[in-house]
């Protein structure tokens, strides 16, 4: 009886996807496209022009014209995870993963081409920023640290970090001749030529960074777990001043992005939202959402509200409605404001 149980089970797992219009693509190498891709874990997404790329699991890439309205799944040949994007342009975007892959594509994001790959190397590049359309890094899992001077047709080797201890490298962000790299063990990398010469400077902070962002040629914000978000100034040419401060909720941040008021507003792992603003209120302003789902990226929406995207695929975000239904009976959203002292 166990034996049928299973078989039945099995039979109606595969009616359920054929019902779903799944198209696993088997023994092609190429993501698997069905009709719920939109709904799937995506963990970057980047802008193409005014044209949004969100990159996922198995491979998966999806593309949305309408501000994240609506989506269409790209033509990729890897069922590889893909873990960051990054686009110059319209046209031009690349894109990494697991087993060190590097996807590029010349079409706004509808079909990639496979660059680069070390299925030896057994672990993931975590990320990847370009310079021009020829010049770019991506860095990875045990410090992996590769670079193109030509447009992504070769990737060589290098290092940012010979730390033997072979530390996770998770963001590369690149602006005119500077590169900025964050990882493991509260530690970020600077180069000012363009990634031929590196410093490793210590943030005063010993867990993870997860990412950062540019907010002033000289200024740039560095979060990680338990809430952190670190600014970094460049007071001179070789030394940072690095801040502290914590959005008070112990949950992990994983991207941010600036806003059009001069704020910042940060994603993170459990539902949370939070908008910092270092100008006028001096405050860091945090929703935890209902659905707790883990929030991998956000970008601004044209009527001042979010697109948030990760566990589950996208969805819309108001802070305005998350703060007024926190102070309801049975509220599932919680609120809560910091000061930046």
């Amino acid at each position: 009886m166990k034996i049928i149980t299973a078989t039945l089970s099995i039979i109606c797992l595969l009616a359920t996807f054929s019902a779903n219009g799944a198209n696993f693509n088997l023994d092609t190498g190429y993501a698997a496209s069905a009709s719920k891709y939109d709904k799937t874990l995506i963990n970057e997404v980047d802008m193409a022009g005014s044209r949004i790329i969100g990159v996922g699991i198995h491979g998966v890439i999806i593309y949305s014209d309408d501000q994240g309205k609506n989506w269409q799944q790209s033509n990729v040949p890897t069922t590889k995870t893909l873990t960051a994007i990054d686009c110059l342009n319209d046209n031009l975007c690349w894109a990494v993963g697991h087993d060190a892959f590097i996807l590029k594509t010349t079409d706004g994001g509808e079909n990639w081409n496979i660059q680069y790959s070390d299925e030896i190397f057994d672990a993931p590049l975590l990320s990847i920023s370009m310079f021009n359309n020829r010049m770019g890094i991506a860095v990875g899992a045990f410090a992996k640290s590769l670079r193109t001077n030509d447009g992504g047709a070769t990737w060589e080797e290098f290092f940012v970090t010979e730390d033997e201890f072979q530390p996770h490298l998770n963001n590369v962000l690149t602006n005119g001749m500077n590169t900025y790299v964050a990882g493991e063990l509260g530690l970020f990398y600077h180069s000012s030529d363009q990634g031929q010469n590196w410093t490793t400077y210590e943030t005063g902070y010993n867990g993870s960074l997860w990412s950062s962002l540019l907010i002033k040629d000289d200024q740039l914000i560095l979060i990680g777990m338990s809430g952190n978000i670190i600014l970094a100034t460049l007071v001179d040419d070789i030394n940072f001043q690095f801040e502290i401060y914590n959005n008070g909720i112990q949950n992990t941040l994983t991207s941010a992005t600036n806003l059009s008021d001069g704020r910042i507003a940060i994603a993170g792992l459990g539902g949370v939202v939070s908008v910092v603003d270092f100008n006028n209120n001096s405050d860091i302003s945090t929703c935890v959402r209902q659905d707790r789902l883990g929030n991998n990226a956000i970008l601004e929406t044209s009527d001042n509200n979010f697109l948030i995207i990760g566990q589950k695929g996208p969805r819309f975000h108001d802070m305005n409605s998350c703060k007024a239904s926190s102070l309801q009976a049975n509220a599932t959203n919680t609120w809560l404001v910091t000061n930046i002292n």
